[in-house]
């Protein structure tokens, strides 16, 4: 691909902004076939058209950590697009930030921070002791399945102070009402020294976690994009990747879920020039692509691993399935 070529589809973007990132083997339901997966972080990101120092940038509280997930350049993108969240509740142990949180209508993504406020409660931030469960705010009632979602953590974005993890949960589904605002509630399970036959018995405690929690946005709130395959399939585009989500998505009865190797995954511009997202070279490492489900399922999300203009993007082709506008 000639550069001047590369650039239309990018929004302008020079070598500096390319980067690499390696598939989060924590979140992929999906086996790759293709180990290198790659990644630009856009100049333009977000495709929201605010010309330079119209607004304050607002500021992420975790720049470095966020990064891990996002690049530098792809932070500095949140900022300057108001994406910053900022939202933090402690209760003297322990600390939560929601850093940015991102929706495109069909799944909410982001990055929450959770810093220890003492000594002992350095021991309770960790991603093996640390939990969660999505309930309904209005009822306390747990959302179980939840048919999509999760989270992860990686090694540059986790001290013994503080951890930083990538989120995605999926707006509704059968199991989720999306007319309902839901919560992201944090515990940990405590053992009660008692046996059912199977195992320990184990009770969730707060003792570090009372009034730590946070709730889901569900409007969106970055660019998209609808897309079509031959057979009318639709899939939304943002940003950041591509996703569907069928309000009535439950999990097959007495089938398992199959897996899909990704062989191929192309953005194509306006302009008919390509991205190959399986092969573009790069520099650098961040932990920011992941793969949920697959197109035409009722229930998937692809994160690019990159950030690009909307606007340029005429249509994805994915396993020889093309979809447009």
């Amino acid at each position: 691909m000639k550069e001047q070529e590369y650039m239309k589809i990018t929004g302008g973007i020079d070598e500096r902004f390319v980067n690499e990132y390696p598939a989060n083997s924590g979140r992929k339901v999906t086996s790759l076939k293709k180990r290198a997966t790659i990644g630009i972080i856009v100049a333009a990101a977000m495709a929201i058209v605010i010309p330079a120092g119209v607004f304050a940038f607002t500021q992420l509280t975790h720049r470095e950590k966020v990064s891990v997930y996002y690049t530098e350049e792809g932070v500095q993108k949140l900022e300057e697009n108001m994406l910053a969240n900022g939202y933090t509740v402690e209760n003297g142990k322990i600390r939560l930030t929601v850093d940015v949180e991102m929706c495109d209508g069909n799944f909410i993504q982001g990055v929450y921070t959770l810093t220890a406020l003492t000594d002992d409660a350095k021991e309770h931030i960790n991603t093996m002791t640390t939990q969660t469960k999505l309930v309904y705010a209005d009822t306390g009632e747990c959302i179980y399945p939840v048919g999509g979602g999760s989270e992860g953590g990686f090694g540059p974005a986790m001290d013994d102070d503080e951890v930083s993890i990538t989120f995605l949960y999926p707006v509704n589904n059968a199991y989720i009402d999306g007319s309902r605002t839901k919560r992201l509630v944090f515990f940990e399970y405590a053992e009660t020294g008692e046996s059912d036959g199977y195992g320990d018995i184990v009770v969730e405690d707060y003792t570090y976690y009372e009034g730590i929690y946070f709730d889901l946005m569900d409007e969106v709130n970055v660019p998209t994009k609808t897309l079509r395959s031959a057979d009318g399939t639709e899939i939304v585009v943002s940003p950041y990747g591509v996703s569907q989500l069928d309000e009535n998505w439950a999990y097959p009865e007495n089938e398992s879920l199959t897996e899909m190797s990704i062989d191929s995954f192309n953005v194509i511009s306006a302009d008919g020039e390509v991205i190959d997202i399986l092969s573009l070279p790069s520099e650098g490492r961040v932990y920011g692509l992941s793969f949920h489900g697959e197109p035409g399922s009722g229930n998937f999300s692809y994160g690019f691993g990159i950030v690009l203009n909307v606007g340029g993007i005429s249509s994805v082709e994915i396993n020889g399935v093309t979809f447009t506008e």
